[in-house]
């Protein structure tokens, strides 16, 4: 017995000893009166927590007999991870079965704006597909992140030749491997396709669009079929970057993400680098 309360009180001895070193030897670490383990396993902790992340949503849109919603996945330290859209399956259903662009637009979370370039996302479903239908005649969504507010889209004019539809962005801001299409649209403006990844007749499925209008890129477009959507078939894609971008000092993505799950849909953009 005595012998064991003797290893006890050495070993109480020695913790509390190594308790007094490490907070003496790293007292601007530490909280104040670093006294048990508790407090230093917060600590440690602390590293721990920075890789952990928070997802934010922004409001949810009737679309179709479901519903979508913006929202962003930020780590602890606000870099984004992944910014995007989530549908409900009901979403694909009782949508507007007409030639007129139906539109949905989704706010996103306040976080999204300050840690991003983008300022909302607008949803574009095309019934009866767009111009130049011999590849886009598919029903497709259009997934525009645009860069610019809500009221600085709505006052795109219609296009006309000579407009600031034809105003393109200096060289160093055109977006690698994309080039201009003629023409622009009313509440968009240019769009811009991938050579890299060209669409031919009959293949569309995915792909990514540019748009720019008065000399700026001002919107990032993945473009997606319904019926590829419906397959549940998972996508990550980069696509080509600007050697420049307009704003400086925020993140910008470089990959387009899609996926599901048994009940929503995932249209994403991902990769953030800060430009």
């Amino acid at each position: 017995m005595l012998v064991l309360q003797t290893r006890r009180a050495v070993y109480q001895a020695a913790t509390g000893f190594a308790l007094f070193i490490l907070c003496t030897a790293c007292n601007k670490e530490l909280p104040e009166n670093c006294k048990d383990q508790t407090e230093i396993k917060s600590v440690a902790g602390q590293g721990i927590q920075a890789n952990k992340e928070n997802t934010f949503y922004g409001p949810q849109v009737q679309m179709g007999n479901g519903k979508a919603r913006s929202f962003i996945t930020l780590t602890h330290s606000g870099v984004p991870r992944e910014l995007g859209v989530e549908m409900t399956k009901g979403a694909f259903s009782g949508l507007p079965e007409t030639h007129a662009l139906s539109a949905f637009t989704l706010p996103l979370h306040q976080k999204a704006q300050a840690a991003t370039a983008f300022d909302h996302i607008v949803i574009n479903w095309n019934e009866h597909g767009h111009p130049p239908f011999r590849l886009f005649s598919e029903p497709h969504f259009d997934f525009h992140f645009y860069t610019i507010s809500v009221s600085e889209q709505q006052a795109v004019p219609a296009y006309a030749p000579g407009s600031p539809h034809d105003l393109l962005p200096a060289a160093p801001f055109w977006p690698s491997g994309f080039v201009p299409t003629p023409g622009g649209v009313a509440g968009m403006g240019k769009h811009w396709v991938d050579l890299l990844h060209p669409v031919t007749p009959g293949s569309f499925t995915h792909t990514m669009i540019y748009g720019s209008y008065n000399g700026k890129i001002h919107f990032t477009e993945p473009m997606i079929t319904r019926a590829f959507l419906q397959t549940g078939r998972d996508v990550t894609m980069a696509y080509g970057q600007p050697a420049q971008f307009a704003e400086t000092g925020t993140y910008y993505p470089s990959v387009y993400n899609i996926r599901d799950d048994e009940t929503k849909h995932y249209i994403t953009l991902s990769n953030f680098v800060l430009r």
